[in-house]
């Protein structure tokens, strides 16, 4: 993100020690300049109430964080008071879904009840839930936890949705990055059982056989949508042999037989993600699907 601090411009990474390393550059400019925090300017909004932890909070969606210093301890808290006092004033947040607009009140029953409208424009229009754009930021993970912790600063909020070509070709995009990026690993944890195993080793057996149960979540999810019945058998097959894969794998693991995990990563698990990737790729063809 990019913050600004008395006329000084720089960059910082979205991460726990770059956080720090804001606290204390704000620490140190306010010392050199004999001032105090007013307040943050993020993306556009004034925010008053603990701004640092709010930029902590949601450093994952920040892009610009603007630093207001003032001269004296009591202008600070005057401030502070005006900002607060201004915001509980403002109304309710406008929202769009679909290119309706409506308003929403700033509590969480309200919260809820516009998610549950989203709920019914995904059954009523055909279409997928994609992101929140939040005062022109998107917002993807965890989108309800965001609005909640956020209430008090929020001023528009748009949905967007995909259609559901849009929504299978993402699945599948997300199921072949996967897949690319995991098959190598396999192969390199299977070569390091085959030798002396260390702890680095398992846990990236562990990383490993996680993200194939989160996928193995995701192939559920898939062959159950209604618009994929019948067109995904070969994808429903392997979703089915792989839990006797793992299976095999969870006994070898408590017998410590790790020439067996070995080959059953080398030449079950790593197979069953070939295979895999043949067949989503084929259901992408033949459904016209974007994969980007």
């Amino acid at each position: 993100m990019k913050v600004k601090i008395a006329e000084t411009e720089f960059e910082i990474k979205n991460t726990l020690p770059d956080m720090k390393l804001l606290v204390l550059r704000i620490n140190e400019v306010m010392q050199e300049n004999k001032s105090y925090l007013s307040h943050l300017i993020v993306d556009d909004a004034i925010v008053a109430d603990d701004p640092l932890d709010y930029v902590k909070q949601n450093r994952k969606y920040i892009k610009v964080v603007e630093v207001i210093l003032t001269a004296s301890n009591s202008t600070q808290q005057k401030t502070k008071m005006t900002k607060s006092s201004t915001r509980d004033k403002i109304g309710p947040m406008q929202v769009t879904i679909s290119n309706i607009v409506f308003e929403v009140k700033r509590t969480i029953p309200d919260v809820k009840t516009m998610f549950s409208k989203i709920d019914e424009a995904m059954s009523d229009f055909g279409v997928y839930f994609s992101h929140l754009v939040i005062d022109g930021v998107e917002v993807t993970d965890a989108p309800q936890e965001y609005v909640v912790k956020n209430i008090k600063d929020i001023s528009n909020i748009e949905v967007a949705f995909l259609s559901q070509d849009q929504y299978f070709g993402q699945v599948v995009s997300i199921m072949n990055n996967f897949i690319e990026k995991a098959a190598p690993s396999l192969k390199e944890v299977a070569d390091e059982f085959y030798g002396k195993p260390d702890s680095e080793t398992w846990d990236r057996f562990e990383a490993c056989i996680n993200g194939i149960s989160s996928l193995l979540g995701i192939i559920n999810s898939l062959v159950a949508a209604p618009e994929i019945t019948g067109k995904a058998e070969a994808i429903a097959v392997l979703g089915e042999s792989i839990g006797l894969h793992l299976e095999n794998l969870h006994t070898a693991a408590k017998l410590n037989d790790f020439t067996l995990m070995a080959d059953i990563l080398n030449f079950e698990l790593v197979k069953f993600l070939e295979k895999l990737h043949d067949a989503v790729n084929e259901l992408a063809r033949s459904q016209n699907y974007a994969t980007h």
